[in-house]
């Protein structure tokens, strides 16, 4: 997926604060997920796919924890 569209699809599916969202992506993937603080101590985690859509998410209480299970997240979604 080209970056700029990668780009445009995480920034229209952040709901809380640009200053915090990553992004990860798989090769070769048309989804990716993203992660973001939702608030003090609580961070979301989203598997976006095609057109934007919420494919999976959820919530953690730290930035390493929702960046593992994304990455789970995003492997499952992957296979």
């Amino acid at each position: 997926m080209p970056a700029t569209l990668e780009s445009a699809q995480a920034s229209a599916s952040c709901l809380f604060s640009l200053g915090t969202l990553e992004v990860a992506h798989l090769p070769d993937l048309t989804v990716f997920a993203l992660i973001e603080r939702e608030h003090s101590g609580v961070w979301r985690w989203a598997i976006i796919g095609y057109e934007g859509l919420i494919l999976d998410d959820s919530r953690e209480l730290s930035l390493a924890q929702a960046k593992k299970t994304a990455e789970v997240a995003l492997r499952m979604v992957a296979a």
